[in-house]
């Protein structure tokens, strides 16, 4: 008897559980969404934070950003340069596009983060569909669906926001209280 197709995967333990999640179908979307979260902290763990430090000082620190969007991609291109990973480099993209379209501050620099964790989340699931694919397995199409819902439905924004602001691993991935769910409706 097999664990299933995610056994094989090349991808790390919190990937692999994200995997088996997405797989069964009693799993709700909202604990895909939810199992998604310390997959995507994983992927910011290789961000150094000197690195992220210093592309949101490239953005501008505060609201008033910086005086001009030039400034800020001649910035964020020369991060992009210095990145020791495609994590960074990602990161540094995300923050190019934001300086790009004049958004700059605090805001642009979680929305960067937003976009990152987007881009993270979308090219995993590509990768764990591709992985059903190979293995000829008949779950892939709605391995496929569940996971993009789960994306749409997860609450980047909020994790970029705690991302964004320093918060601990721990906060950031915390489960849904279901205690309780095997006593039914009160009565």
């Amino acid at each position: 008897m097999s664990d299933g197709p995610y056994r094989t995967l090349d991808m790390s333990k919190v990937w692999k559980a994200l995997a088996k999640i997405a797989e069964n179908a009693a799993h709700t979307v909202a604990e895909v969404a939810e199992a998604f979260r310390p997959a995507l902290v994983e992927e910011w763990k290789a961000i150094r934070p000197n690195f992220a430090a210093a592309v949101k000082a490239a953005l501008g620190d505060d609201d008033r950003g910086r005086l001009f969007s030039e400034i800020a991609v001649s910035e964020t291109e020369r991060l992009r340069a210095q990145a020791s990973n495609p994590m960074e480099a990602l990161l540094a993209d995300h923050a190019r596009d934001q300086a790009r379209d004049a958004q700059l501050g605090a805001s642009a620099y979680e929305k960067s983060i937003e976009h990152f964790l987007e881009d993270r989340a979308v090219r995993g699931a590509r990768q764990m569909e591709e992985h059903y694919h190979r293995e000829r397995s008949s779950d892939a199409g709605r391995l496929r669906r569940h996971l993009a819902a789960a994306i749409t439905s997860g609450d980047l924004a909020q994790l970029a926001s705690g991302l964004a602001s320093g918060a601990g691993y721990r906060s950031l991935i915390a489960r849904a209280d279901r205690t309780g769910l095997d006593q039914g409706v009160g009565l």
